[in-house]
């Protein structure tokens, strides 16, 4: 479900990297997740949602490593495969990402670092319940600002702006441009859930 959301075979050369990069990114995401929640029918799993919320069930807030998902995601592609040109520049744009995320990203008490909904369930509701969920979980703990970061190209970000979040920044998304062939954009999303609405 992952791999189907941010396709990106061409990029690194192979199905099996592709696979081996998803596999990483979520290792990662989960590595910094202290709330999972996952959707799912009686035969399959249709969405899910990792999020960081600092005081979360009194337990330690996850770290976020000095080189982001970078070293996760180079162990699972070397674990299946050697380094070839194709990968390193798929490397690169994923290092340039990181590094303006960290420089832009707003500090914040929680966070939603992986949420997919599998295409074929869209627009049913999984999405809303599973976000809801999470704010929930956000508010009960004191927390209250929430962060996320999406890009234009794969994401349907119109959904955070639909519930609320507000858009504090945009930059030249240098690996959703490399994968999808095409100028992306990544966006900073944030959600105050401790301001009073007008």
């Amino acid at each position: 479900m992952a791999k189907d959301a941010w396709p990106a075979a061409s990029a690194v050369g192979s199905k099996a990297l592709e696979l081996s990069g998803m596999e990483g990114y979520i290792e990662h995401s989960l590595g910094l997740a202290n709330w999972t929640d996952v959707a799912y029918t009686s035969e399959r799993v249709i969405g899910f949602l990792f999020g960081r919320i600092d005081g979360y069930r009194e337990e330690e807030r996850p770290k976020r490593p000095l080189l982001g998902e970078v070293p996760t995601i180079l162990r699972t592609f070397f674990e299946h495969d050697r380094m070839t040109p194709t990968l390193l520049r798929f490397l690169w744009g994923l290092l340039l990402t990181d590094l303006k995320l960290k420089l832009l990203m707003p500090r914040s008490d929680a966070s939603i670092e992986m949420f997919i909904v599998d295409s074929k369930y869209r627009g049913k509701g999984v999405g809303s319940e599973l976000i809801d969920r999470f704010l929930k979980a956000v508010g009960d703990s004191g927390s209250a600002l929430v962060t996320l970061y999406t890009d234009d190209m794969t994401s349907n970000w119109r959904f955070y702006e639909r519930r609320g979040f507000r858009r504090v920044g945009t930059f030249y998304d240098n690996l959703t441009s490399y994968y999808s062939g095409a100028d992306a954009h990544g966006i900073i999303y944030t959600l105050d859930l401790g301001k009073e609405e007008p």
